[in-house]
């Protein structure tokens, strides 16, 4: 009962993110090539047809279309698929189906579903996203149970079987064009080795079932491979380059680094077998039991050299990421499974790895269910604001509270600018502006422009005279951008020649629509020949506690200034005086903060920050 009550966990857990996830990256891509109609199964076959001539000819892509298109589909599917795939990486690590009734095999079980969250990179990128999930996850699964036969075949075939083991080849080969050549490989030389074996006659009857299932792979790899759609993927990016050329394009270096990466995915992995091996290797064996061994570290090496064949292909890929290694680590974990069956023998030894299977679920749900929550609100908030959106007009986007990926989400899609494109056409705007945070734009934020006011004598454009250039500075250090306003204004009057600038005040704009500010301007500095108008504060936070101080700078205290703290294109609350002994306040939003000190017509901004609220 302990056991079905974690795997309903881990089902709910992903089929409930997966009702929360927003409407991001693919998803937009359905809505255009499907001109946004609601399902039918004409528009499915139809859509599977387009896919396979024009874009993504994998298996993968109209599972994508149910996944969207069927509201419950990808809620349903997806925990499914994750609980599938951990009972093939228990039949292929064991060899056998788990005994319901022997709590060592559900204990593995646990193990395999547990240990999915750190031995898949960026698992949550690829589980809790419906395209791809789609694309890797479920095709993972589908090639997964299509070794799994192998693994528990004990008998000869009949001819209605092998045909069935063709047609699971073929549907296969077609799930992705990274493992197709591995698997194809392995099948054809596993049929060819076992056809070979005189000395055995069941070997070689059951090679006609494995070369009916290499058959089918071949056919579909074949069927993906030369497809029309490989030709258009990525934006034609595939055709630019031919696929030897991209491997000498990348260099050695470049190949190494990929290669690197699928040793980082496996580290974990490679790391818990090591330890398993450290605690069962020296205890005394039978015969029997030491053959078991060599097999469960066979099927770890060959894992590592499937994953090698896999990366090897992806050396050729227009495209990279860690979705490519989701196939090669569940065989590893097959491998990890194996190891531990015939090493952990006790339940002594086994319960620390459930318990870290259990904690990594644990975690993954901590680091999951708040987030999602968060950026589902955020993402219904967007939609709407762009089904109210006017025609020819610009529309600003508040980003998602987590922006750029992570192990756990794909992160805001309209950092992409394609992205922003598409949906300015989708929606027949002007444009589409992304106001989000990011350390390295002015002051934090991602539209903001530091733009100059100026006064000039004789009367002329600033830009007839180089313009105001500031040099480099950090974009939440107020202090740096003061001292390069300060550089490049010198550096401007030394350019005047007989012209005399006798007012600059640097401004900040939004290249988006304008939030909602305590005051109509908004200025970092201001410089007037007798010279410049500045702050640059502090804010402070003392230990572990959410109260944060402002520090104000020795020429704000004192003075008759009202201090702000504003979230931007969010609220602004009034602190106080500069005449205040304290001016505290608690974060309530994560996004960037800036303090501001104020006029009736004009705050100074003189602290920028990121704040998680």
């Amino acid at each position: 009962m302990v056991f079905v009550a974690y795997v309903a966990a881990t089902a709910l857990h992903i089929g409930w993110l997966l009702a929360h996830e927003p409407f991001s990256f693919d998803a937009w891509n359905v809505a255009k090539d499907t001109h946004a109609e609601p399902f039918s199964i004409r528009r499915f076959f139809g859509y599977w047809a387009f896919e396979y001539t024009h874009s993504n000819p994998r298996l993968g892509q109209p599972l994508t279309y149910l996944a969207y298109k069927l509201e419950y589909f990808a809620v349903i599917a997806t925990p499914l698929a994750v609980i599938a795939l951990s009972l093939a990486v228990f039949v292929l690590g064991t060899g056998r189906w788990p005994a319901w009734r022997r709590g060592r095999d559900l204990a593995l079980w646990a193990i395999a579903i547990g240990f999915l969250w750190f031995a898949l990179p960026q698992v949550g990128k690829t589980v809790f996203s419906r395209a791809y999930g789609a694309n890797y996850l479920y095709t993972a699964v589908l090639q997964l149970w299509f070794l799994v036969p192998l693994r528990l075949m004990r008998a000869r075939a009949t001819t209605a079987v092998c045909v069935a083991y063709l047609f699971a080849g073929i549907a296969a080969g077609l799930c992705n064009e990274h493992t197709g050549p591995t698997l194809c490989l392995f099948m054809v030389g596993y049929g060819v080795l076992l056809r070979r074996r005189h000395d055995d006659p069941g070997a070689r009857a059951t090679s006609r079932f494995v070369l009916a299932g290499a058959a089918g792979a071949v056919l579909g790899f074949a069927a993906i491979f030369f497809a029309p759609g490989q030709g258009e993927r990525y934006e034609g990016l595939a055709q630019h380059t031919s696929l030897f050329g991209r491997l000498l394009q990348r260099g050695i270096i470049g190949n190494l680094e990929i290669y690197r990466d699928l040793l980082l995915a496996a580290a974990p992995l490679l790391g818990l077998i090591v330890i398993a091996a450290v605690i069962g290797l020296s205890d005394e064996t039978d015969p029997e039991t030491r053959v078991a061994r060599r097999r469960a570290f066979h099927l770890v090496g060959f894992a590592m050299v499937a994953a090698t064949t896999i990366t090897a292909t992806v050396f050729v890929s227009p495209k990279l990421g860690p979705r490519f290694f989701l196939f090669s680590m569940s065989l590893l974990l097959a491998g990890f499974v194996g190891v531990a069956d015939v090493l952990l023998t006790t339940p002594r030894r086994l319960a620390p790895f459930v318990a870290l299977a259990v904690a990594a679920s644990i975690y993954a749900g901590a680091r999951t269910i708040v987030l999602f929550s968060r950026v589902s609100r955020q993402g219904h908030e967007r939609l709407a604001a762009l089904e109210h959106s006017k025609p020819g007009t610009f529309f600003t986007a508040e980003s998602f509270e987590q922006v750029e990926d992570s192990w756990w989400f794909l992160g805001d899609d309209f950092r992409d600018i394609r992205k922003r494109e598409l949906v300015t056409k989708y929606f027949d705007l002007a444009g589409v502006v992304l106001r989000a945070y990011d350390p390295s734009a002015p002051l934090g934020v991602s539209d903001v422009r530091l733009v100059p006011h100026y006064d000039l004598v004789p009367a002329s454009c600033l830009d007839e005279h180089g313009g105001l250039e500031l040099d480099t500075y950090r974009g939440l250090d107020i202090s740096s951008i003061q001292k390069a306003m300060v550089t490049g204004v010198e550096q401007l009057r030394g350019r005047l020649g007989a012209a005399r600038l006798d007012k600059l005040d640097l401004a900040v704009e939004f290249a988006g629509e304008r939030p909602e500010t305590p005051r109509p301007t908004l200025l970092v500095g201001r410089w007037r020949p007798t010279g410049l108008e500045a702050y640059a504060g502090q804010i402070v936070r003392k230990s572990r506690a959410t109260t944060r101080d402002i520090v104000l700078p020795k020429e704000l205290a004192g003075t008759d200034f009202e201090i702000y703290i504003y979230q931007v294109s969010g609220e602004a609350k009034r602190l106080g005086t500069a005449r205040d002994a304290k001016l505290q306040y608690v974060p309530w939003k994560s996004g960037a903060y800036w303090a501001l000190a104020c006029r009736p017509q004009e705050c100074f901004v003189f602290v920028a920050t990121h704040q998680a609220g």
